[in-house]
């Protein structure tokens, strides 16, 4: 199915549940258009916190249903048939209203029945592998993809070896020109103070916010905090914990100036979180959240030294490994540079190259 309405390319991007499968879709996006006119759409959750990220570059959104296979709740995977069903039927009809030239996705179970549907339509598929190990979702979708891209050559063998490229790193490039004046004056934080950024992914961390309500003000003596909580995920203990501690829900296009402002970054360890992280050289803990892909992420950054993993988080743990790091000059410097040397952040670039060169928007 090709468009040909003005040769502009309609480029349909998939994911969402969580960040992770988001935030190199939308790098996608910023890359591509800054080379041309396109027309971007999105498909995702009803309830997921990709909404708002994708509102903020004026994408059009439409939400399905999709299934989830989750292993905590097998009692509810008899269900998981019907869900999907209904997924290729809602995905069927948004993809014969969009008719996009082409449809991305870097994950999310929500992108399932969209990457079925459109590979019925005869519609090509582009799969970003993020994480060194695929999730569930792109190793169902990989057959159906006419291209796959990994982050690490490690994920190579997991795919098709006739149409897997490595390109390293995808992120936005937005994040590299944040502004550390623009949040102090917002926030009225200080300039003079060292600052900790604490993030737990788009749907938050509930056991890192719990955690910071433990150590939060004790932290307070010695540094400045910027705390993203997650959509949903507010405390009064942890908006009322005292000057100098700024607990936030969500940042959006104003996350590039909480890096910018950084000096040590908490952080959960999905890929997306990594790379934007390597490409800021930003120190950091990571905190990665078990019985995940982030387990896998966590291994490759402690066995090159690019960041200080806890594996067992607990309040003690946590504010000792902070108020060491945050002073260690040294440690930090070699940090910054174990992380910049992981990999090249400038993905897109190599993806929009490709793409473009599959002919989209010119007649067959």
């Amino acid at each position: 199915m090709i468009n040909d309405e003005q040769n502009i390319k309609r480029i349909l991007m998939t994911g969402g549940g969580t960040l992770g499968p988001v935030t190199p879709l939308l790098a996608i996006v910023e890359e591509w258009q800054s080379q041309e006119e396109v027309e971007v759409f999105w498909i995702g959750t009803r309830k997921g916190p990709e909404l708002a990220l994708v509102a903020s570059m004026n994408i059009p959104f439409s939400p399905i249903v999709a299934p989830k296979f989750d292993r905590a709740c097998w009692w509810k995977w008899w269900m998981i048939p019907i869900v999907l069903l209904i997924g290729c039927i809602e995905s069927f009809i948004k993809l014969r209203e969009i008719r996009p030239d082409i449809v991305f996705t870097a994950g999310g179970y929500v992108s399932v029945p969209v990457v079925i549907m459109a590979w019925a339509l005869r519609i090509p598929v582009w799969v970003h592998q993020l994480d060194i190990v695929p999730g569930l979702a792109n190793k169902i979708m990989a057959p159906f993809a006419h291209q796959i891209t990994v982050t690490w050559p490690e994920s190579l063998e997991s795919f098709s070896q006739k149409k897997t490229t490595v390109v390293g790193g995808v992120m936005r490039h937005a994040l590299l020109h944040g502004d550390r004046d623009q949040i102090f004056e917002r926030y009225e934080l200080s300039k003079d103070r060292p600052t900790l950024l604490v993030m737990g992914g788009g749907t938050g961390a509930q056991a890192i916010n719990e955690t910071m309500e433990a150590i939060g003000s004790d932290l307070l003596e010695d540094m400045q905090i910027i705390h993203l909580t997650g959509k949903g995920k507010m405390t009064t203990e942890l908006e009322n914990m005292g000057e100098g501690y700024l607990a936030l829900e969500f940042l959006g296009l104003g996350m590039r100036d909480a890096f910018a402002m950084a000096d040590l970054v908490v952080a959960r360890a999905g890929m997306g979180t990594i790379i934007e992280l390597s490409a800021l050289r930003k120190p950091s803990i990571f905190i990665p959240l078990h019985n995940t892909d982030q387990l896998a992420n966590a291994r490759m950054i402690e066995d090159r030294a690019a960041g200080e993993v806890l594996w067992d988080m607990n309040p003690q743990i946590l504010q000792q490994t902070i108020s060491r790091l945050m002073f260690e000059e040294d440690q930090c410097k070699r940090l910054s540079y174990r992380i910049s040397a992981l990999f090249s952040a400038f993905g897109a670039k190599d993806i929009v190259r490709m793409a473009g060169g599959m002919g989209l928007g010119e007649e067959e």
